[in-house]
């Protein structure tokens, strides 16, 4: 029987085998038929180093498979060739007519598809497919690539990239880059929100057009200060945006890439901050004002008040100590009421001009070195008389450590006063009220404690408050103005010192403070 045969072999499109022959498909494919072409079909196929397939597109049959195939999906290669090429394709079939008509679309001759492995992996792939002719059967012979890695490096680098976007968003914060080599401009999605101009190809002069022409030739100099010198780039400019005219504040910061030749940086709106910080400048200026007008108000309240209250007080002792007649009981009752509520008066007065003038900077320690238990013992003359109203005893203890301080004494006297009269203020009537003194590292201790009222935990932090009475003291019994404490606070913290209280609701309380020795 004559067996002549005709081959044709192209090897960039299509192969084509034709023969006049008993033999089967596999035998031509396997090179078993033709010896002289066994050769070349194992080194183009069989034991090339790609994974390639053979695929019958009217059945989907996989009609062979090379050995790099066979150790990739990890079947043998009777068990690749016995396969549906859906079976190892984890797409749809409307999936995979989606991707070939993006493949022609997009005019590639590669697709993209899922396969599995013997042992159950999904792998995304790259598949090269082309038509090849074998005795007179259309198959086709496609190259598979693995392309997961890459694929999720892609996806990471478009998550983070949306990451950049969003937060850039949220920062209203815009990148931008400058080409110095080709003179384009790439920017972000927010830096073009921000300059107000739509998506396209920007030249370096296109986007210099932008902030208002006063800026330019700053912008220039800090440009080429940060080429030329390395000097930081970090300015702010007003642009007039293109979009709708509205003028912007922007602030600015870039680096030179110098093996690039590229400057690289961010831009971001702060119109809104720089209003917020003018408006905060504006009430600071208008608060200051009110400052000011308070502290004329004030200096002149203290002369207009504490003349008429002198008068007053001293007029009132002057018939108490019935210089000018005797008085009935009722006469002395009566002007003893206008002496206590005139003293009362003024020591609010003094204690407002005080609060006043330590907010205001301008209250001034006057040092002076005095002994601490001469002091304390000054304060408990003036506070014995309140103590003994309500029959309470008062107890001072002073450690033999305790010398002298350097000090303002008129200031550590009153911060004692307060402490004390506020002491037996909140104490039942013969209660206990203690002052003790200690001297420990460099500083001088002095502890009030009493029998009194007490505390809550919630109220603590609010005691030192100007004009704060805390609501379970708020009672005509208690009453007062609340700057007693606050003053107590502001004085110690002048001396460099802290101040603090422990206390319990029915067991009293105890306020200390700190102050230093100071140079003797």
């Amino acid at each position: 029987m004559d067996r002549s045969k005709k081959s044709s072999y192209s090897d960039g499109g299509k192969h084509s085998y034709s023969e006049e022959s008993e033999h089967t498909d596999e035998d031509y494919i396997a090179g078993n038929h033709f010896p002289e072409m066994g050769d070349t079909y194992r080194s183009l196929f069989e034991h090339n180093k790609a994974v390639m397939l053979l695929i019958d597109p009217v059945n989907s049959d996989i009609v062979d498979a090379n050995v790099a195939a066979s150790m990739y999906y990890g079947w043998s290669r009777e068990e690749i060739k016995q396969k549906k090429i859906y079976e190892i394709n984890t797409l749809s079939p409307g999936k995979v007519r989606l991707e070939m008509k993006n493949a022609i679309n997009e005019k590639r001759n590669y697709f993209l598809f899922k396969h599995e492995l013997a042992n159950g992996d999904i792998r995304d792939v790259e598949v090269y497919s082309s038509p090849v002719v074998i005795n007179s059967r259309n198959l086709l012979y496609s190259i598979v690539h693995d392309i997961t890695e890459r694929k999720q490096a892609e996806d990471e680098l478009k998550t983070r990239e949306m990451q950049l976007r969003t937060a850039q968003k949220i920062g209203r914060i815009g990148s931008w880059q400058f080409d110095l080599n080709s003179g384009k401009v790439v920017a972000s999605e927010e830096a073009l929100r921000i300059y107000g101009v739509p998506p396209q190809d920007f030249s370096i002069p296109d986007i210099q057009k932008i902030p208002l022409p006063e800026y330019r030739p700053m912008l220039d100099e800090a440009l080429r200060e940060l080429i030329g010198e390395n000097v930081p780039y970090d300015v702010h400019f007003k642009i007039r945006r293109p979009i709708d005219g509205a003028i912007r504040d922007i602030h600015s910061i870039a680096e030179y890439h110098q093996e690039r030749n590229a400057v690289i940086g961010t831009i971001q709106d702060i119109t809104e901050q720089k209003l917020a910080e003018d408006a905060l400048l504006h009430g600071k200026m208008v608060a200051e004002a009110a400052n000011r007008s308070k502290d004329e108000f004030l200096a002149t309240m203290s002369h207009e008040l504490r003349t008429p209250l002198t008068s007053v007080i001293g007029f009132s002792d002057i018939l108490l100590d019935e210089m000018f007649g005797s008085l009935d009981e009722k006469q002395k009752r009566y002007v003893s009421h206008i002496s206590s509520a005139g003293n009362h008066l003024l020591r609010l007065i003094n204690d407002v001009l005080d609060l006043s003038k330590v907010e205001a900077g301008k209250m001034d320690l006057r040092y002076e070195i005095f002994s601490v238990a001469g002091a304390i013992e000054e304060v408990r003359t003036f506070i014995s008389p309140l103590a003994m109203d309500k029959n309470i005893t008062l107890n001072i203890e002073v450690d033999e450590q305790v010398d002298k301080i350097n000090a303002d004494k008129t200031k550590f006297k009153q911060i004692l006063y307060n402490l004390g009269s506020n002491a037996i203020k909140f104490t039942p009537d013969k209660g206990n009220v203690s002052v003790s003194a200690r001297a420990s590292d460099n500083m001088v201790q002095v502890c009030v404690k009493d029998t009194g009222i007490g505390i809550s935990e919630k109220d603590i932090n609010e005691l030192f408050q100007p004009f704060r009475q805390l609501d379970s003291y708020a009672t005509n019994e208690y009453a007062g103005t609340g700057l007693g404490l606050a003053l107590v606070k502001k004085f110690v913290e002048l001396h460099e010192g802290r101040v603090w209280v422990e206390s319990k609701v029915g067991e009293g309380s105890t306020f200390c403070f700190s102050i230093p020795s100071g140079k003797l």
